[in-house]
């Protein structure tokens, strides 16, 4: 049954295993050997996140031109930064340095853009 007042509500937001499985084809498809070997990007942390970056950046691109997207991109922005939060803390950097290494991801999202 179709309740009427269904439009009012806020739209649902979509299932962490979705945001999930995105997310882990975009690591997946950024790792992928013929990047480092091939085309030269280098196997460095630098690298591999400039990559996942670009890919990630993609990826939130063509979600957004579809109806609906942005709730979907939005959250798997989130996603993606609760996942650099983690790796970055994994890594040895401090509760007090996460934020100044979140603040380069800024000049990172914006550098595939000005190159379209």
């Amino acid at each position: 049954m179709l309740w009427p007042f269904n439009h009012f509500r806020k739209p649902r937001l979509a299932a962490r295993g979705t945001i999930e499985a995105i997310y882990g084809m975009i690591v997946t498809q950024a790792r992928e050997p013929l990047f480092y070997r091939d085309l030269g990007v280098p196997d460095t942390v630098n690298g591999r996140f400039d990559l996942l970056l670009m890919h990630l950046w993609l990826v939130l691109r063509r979600l957004k031109s579809i109806e609906g997207g942005g709730d979907l991109s939005q959250a798997l922005f989130d996603h993606f930064c609760n996942d650099m939060d983690d790796n970055l803390r994994e890594m040895g950097v401090g509760d007090l340095t996460v934020p100044e290494a979140h603040a380069g991801v800024r000049g990172g999202v914006l550098r595939p853009h000005r190159g379209l």
